[in-house]
């Protein structure tokens, strides 16, 4: 018996992550250097066993904006890389933890973006304006400075820790709750430095009983934001947060996945990027690595302009057992 539960569980381990996959959303979060401060949950599944999770994602900025007495200035690039571990127990309960690590500067995506805008005769929004690779981050109110970063720098972001669990009568709801502790640093904006919680219902479904397997998900949740130590804009309390998407194995080595991500306004002030509520569009790949791993690989575009960052590159990798 023994070894036939040896030789069983590994199978069923690779067996749930493929069908999982079909299901699982892409952990997407706005990198908007002033909303990236909150703790946007990241939409889990409860996964069998034991799941470590890496994702890098490069985020390029470049708005100037001035609405009334308020004045923004980002220019720069935003790399995140992302470690979670997540472990599920009996009952269909589970506990994690993701610790982010941010780099912040100039980066190198300047010439890729000036030149996709200028083959396709694409508007910069005044990309020009500026030289490549430059990197400053400043807002104003009244005229008056209120923050000024121009030196690239890197630090830990603030620490999540997330419980879930698996609801309803095919267990195909995942409850998580989750808690954003402030260990980033709010100087550097890799951290708000201050708590925020959030309560999400995720609906996750495989489809794997066809020729070419596919799935579902879509999600609404609710964020209570703590206020941002150096962003002195007025921060709305109650965040509403939601995920639609979808993903199709179209060869067996090879699916596709489509995912729109949105949120609320965290501030109320007439500037748009901050102020208006933000809508992501993803485009991605994945494939298995081995019997227990997954690599996917996406491109992150803002639909509701200038709320979000204008392109992401996102990768990330998760082994399961």
């Amino acid at each position: 018996m023994k070894v036939l539960l040896t030789l069983a569980l590994p199978a069923a381990l690779a067996t749930h992550a493929a069908g999982a996959q079909l299901a699982e959303p892409l952990r997407i979060r706005n990198l908007n250097p002033l909303v990236a401060v909150f703790g946007l949950p990241a939409w889990d599944t409860v996964p069998l066993g034991t799941r470590l999770g890496v994702t890098a994602e490069v985020a390029n900025h470049y708005r100037f904006s001035t609405r009334g007495n308020d004045v923004l200035m980002l220019d720069g690039e935003t790399v995140r890389t992302n470690v979670s571990l997540t472990h599920g127990f009996g009952g269909g309960w589970s506990l994690g933890v993701e610790v982010p690590y941010y780099r912040v500067g100039g980066g190198v995506l300047d010439d890729l973006i000036d030149g996709w805008h200028s083959t396709f005769r694409l508007p910069d929004g005044g990309r020009n304006a500026r030289p490549e690779g430059e990197f400053l981050y400043r807002y104003g109110h009244l005229g008056e400075p209120l923050f000024l970063l121009t030196e690239p720098q890197g630090g830990v972001g603030d620490t999540v820790i997330k419980f879930a669990r698996r609801i309803g009568d095919e267990q195909g709801f995942v409850v998580q709750a989750s808690v954003k502790l402030p260990t980033g640093d709010e100087d550097m904006l890799a951290g708000s430095g201050s708590g925020d919680w959030s309560v999400t219902l995720l609906r996750s479904q495989p489809l794997v009983g066809r020729k070419r397997p596919a799935g579902y998900f879509w999600g609404v949740g609710l964020l209570r934001a703590g206020d941002p130590h150096n962003v002195p804009f007025d921060s709305e309390t109650w965040v509403p947060v939601g995920v639609l998407g979808g993903s199709w194995q179209v060869w067996p080595k090879l699916g596709l996945k489509g995912q729109i991500d949105v949120h609320g306004a965290f501030f109320d002030t007439p500037l748009e990027e901050i102020g208006k509520p933000a809508i992501q569009a993803t485009l991605a790949g994945w494939r298995p690595m081995g019997r227990r791993g997954t690599l996917e690989f996406g491109v992150v575009e803002d639909l509701a302009v200038s709320t979000a960052p204008d392109v992401v590159l996102h990768v990330a990798a998760t082994w399961q057992w």
